[in-house]
């Protein structure tokens, strides 16, 4: 081999390592800004969620959630003879509770949903976390208005997701 192709084949080599090495920043970023998002998104729920929470300790929210509740429009078929007893034997303000503990779960379940979607929760611990949704979805009245009523306050594959789960409760 001559001095020149050895020069060709070293130059070669050396611009390919530079390629590789640029491919590998560029998906160490990619990476890098996949986990920012997923932590922002974290943030954002707990955010969320801590003002359920604090709602929860205001007399005024609730009485106020509890007369939006009043004014509901339940879908036919939303609401099982157990949700309609459990309605008639408790006060609104007790409904304003479990409304907001249903949000509050709901923001958690759309986050542990994205956090799955974005890699950064395993198939296994995601179908755990899967199971659990879609009890809630049977047994949780306010989780299921909201869904099926206001979804559009949740990311959009999680509310596909929540409604699949309610069809699913529905056709056992």
């Amino acid at each position: 081999m001559t001095s020149d192709s050895w020069k060709a084949t070293a130059e070669m080599i050396g611009i390919s390592a530079i390629v590789a090495s640029l491919i590998f920043v560029g998906l160490e970023l990619r990476q890098s800004q996949q986990i920012a998002l997923a932590a922002q998104y974290q943030e954002r729920t707990n955010a969320g969620r801590q003002y359920f929470y604090e709602s929860l300790n205001s007399q005024l929210r609730l009485e106020i959630q509890a007369e939006e509740i009043e004014t509901w429009d339940w879908p036919p078929g939303l609401l099982s003879t157990t949700d309609r007893q459990w309605l008639d034997e408790h006060s609104p303000t007790e409904w304003a509770e479990a409304a907001y503990w249903s949000v509050i779960n709901l923001y958690g379940f759309d986050n542990y949903y994205y956090q799955y979607q974005s890699g950064f929760l395993s198939e296994e611990g995601w179908l755990a976390l899967r199971a659990r949704l879609r009890s809630m979805m049977r047994g949780d009245p306010f989780s299921r208005y909201l869904i099926v009523v206001t979804g559009d306050t949740f990311r959009e594959s999680f509310v596909e997701l929540a409604e699949s789960l309610i069809a699913e409760n529905e056709s056992e």
